[in-house]
């Protein structure tokens, strides 16, 4: 459904606002507020309902508030002195004045401007592939007290919100869903109603000072349950607690529909692929870590730009291969991968500067080229694009422990490791965690965080360099002779001078010698030929 205002339309299936048929850009903050406002026309918004909802209730200036208000009247063509979609009310807040017209999904979907004049059965079956979708059904009260559907109808809401600015994938609104709140119907029946590859359902119940969540991710095509969980926790601060649940349930279920998109390209048949089936095929390959993979994978994110230029996530993606390929491999050609690296980034940051992957991607390749504090606000605006998105809290952490910061690095590859059990780079948010603690003479805790990491199954050479040198700094000799032959294995002609250029994207020469000192104590010995295959963060 859209919600259809003075030449505007808000998409709420693809949580965007278009003027006029084409999109307009606008940062999260700014589209939530205006939603808020536009869904709530009927009445007048508080600035407290405001900050409680675009800002989770945190304490920001009244200058923050008037911005993201200028920003949303701009969105709109509208502005502070003619106040003729969005009026402020003195001393009161504020309200949505325009009439709006909701439109049904199918008149939505011929507005929008990726829409196509074939029918899915008439397309091409190279276009047939297209975004993944899910609906966020309303998560059920199961709570013997009263009051309480604040609770689930917030997280259902902060989930929604989290999910859609993960832009690969398309996420319904709660309204789309709420004739199904309550009711027991079968998953394929509803995937047919909103034409939604996937769904999300979960129940809240709170027993005094606690409350249980469970959450479940199901196809849509076949009703098979594809992942669960459950969570058990203190209800200190409900508020701290929705937000933190939400941003815990949309970091889990976004890898996983990830990995069943990956796992569904490749099973497709290698002929008239789209873009999308590139990008995906590209990212199976990828998350092997392996030279032959990161091959197939660049070849792929190549022909998806090829055949859609504009699709941003191609670009990032590729860039991000590259960033890869100057860790695992010749080092003579790190310069040349890393300046098209930066180019293919900037790229993807231009066709679409709120997609968080995209500022990550940027972010990353800016600390490989020791440029930390342009790396850091990128990443930190992306941590602010999407608080749920794993990745970015790593590249986040690990940039800071290259440039000095360790203690605040740790902080953000903790919290990865919370949003992302399961994730690819596992092995790599350990093993950052690892060099983090030998940044600050934590040698104790560097052996336990790099013996996580060399647990993980695709740990590569990385985490057990890292347990190697750790071992040999606490003075651990025998432990760290013992632990040397795992890394040899990797890597079977590996010494120290490859080991001081693997580090090549960490500026602190004093925690370079520090390792390296670890290494060498641990009977790592002379040169031998490069190319090495390593992932430093991943």
């Amino acid at each position: 459904m859209s919600l259809a205002f003075s030449g505007h339309e808000v998409d709420l299936r693809r949580q965007e606002l278009r003027r006029d048929g084409s999109r307009v850009h606008v940062e999260p903050q700014v589209f939530d507020l205006l939603l808020h406002l536009v869904r709530n026309r009927d009445r007048v918004v508080s600035k407290d309902e405001l900050l409680d909802v675009v800002w989770n209730g945190r304490i920001v200036s009244e200058a923050a508030l008037s911005s993201r208000i200028n920003a949303a009247r701009k969105a709109v063509g509208d502005d502070g002195d003619r106040q003729a979609l969005i009026k402020t009310i003195h001393k009161r807040g504020f309200r949505f004045i325009a009439d709006v017209t909701e439109l049904p999904e199918a008149q939505a979907q011929a507005r929008a401007p990726e829409a196509s004049a074939a029918t899915p059965a008439e397309a091409p079956l190279a276009e047939r592939s297209s975004r993944p979708s899910v609906v966020v059904l309303p998560f059920a009260n199961l709570s013997t007290e009263p009051d309480t559907d604040y609770f689930s109808y917030g997280l259902t809401e902060d989930v929604i919100r989290l999910l859609a600015r993960h832009r690969w994938m398309d996420v319904l609104s709660r309204h789309t869903a709420v004739a199904f709140r309550g009711k027991e119907v079968d998953a394929r029946e509803i995937g047919a109603a909103f034409g939604v590859r996937y769904l999300v359902h979960g129940s809240v119940a709170k027993r005094g000072d606690r409350v249980r969540l469970a959450a479940d991710l199901v196809s849509a095509e076949t009703g098979n349950q594809l992942w669960s969980e459950t969570y058990d926790l203190a209800l200190a601060d409900v508020l701290d607690v929705q937000r933190a649940m939400a941003e815990q349930i949309a970091a889990a279920i976004e890898p996983e529909l990830a990995r069943l998109e990956r796992e569904a390209a490749v099973r497709r048949p290698p002929v008239n692929l789209g873009a999308w089936d590139c990008y995906q095929r590209g990212l199976f390959h990828l998350w092997g870590f392996t030279s032959p993979g990161m091959a197939e994978a660049e070849a792929m994110f190549r022909r998806a730009i090829e055949l859609d230029p504009g699709f941003a996530r191609a670009h990032g993606a590729l860039a991000y291969v590259l960033l890869q390929e100057t860790v695992v491999g010749e080092h003579e050609s790190r310069e040349a991968l890393l300046d098209e690296a930066l180019r293919l980034s900037r790229s993807a940051v231009a066709l679409d500067a709120q997609d968080c992957m995209n500022l990550c991607v940027l972010g990353r390749v800016h600390a490989f080229r020791h440029d930390y504090e342009e790396a850091i606000a990128l990443l930190e605006q992306a941590v602010v694009l999407n608080p749920s998105f794993a990745q970015a809290h790593f590249a986040l952490g690990c940039t800071m422990v290259w440039s000095g910061r360790s203690r605040d690095g740790i902080a953000h590859l903790g919290r990865a490791i919370e949003l992302s059990p399961r994730d690819p780079h596992l092995s790599s948010f350990h093993a950052a965690r690892a060099l983090a603690h030998i940044q600050l003479r934590d040698f104790a805790e560097a052996v336990e965080c790099a013996r996580r990491a060399t647990r993980v199954p695709n740990a590569k050479l990385w985490p057990h360099m890292m347990l190697v040198a750790a071992l040999g700094l606490m003075g651990r000799i025998e432990e760290a002779r013992r632990a040397l032959p795992a890394l040899l294995e990797k890597a079977p002609a590996y010494t120290l001078a490859d080991a001081r250029s693997d580090f090549f994207f960490c500026a602190d020469e004093a925690l370079v010698e520090l390792c390296l000192e670890g290494l060498r104590r641990a009977g790592l010995k002379a040169p031998s030929p490069a190319g090495v295959e390593v992932q430093p963060g991943g």
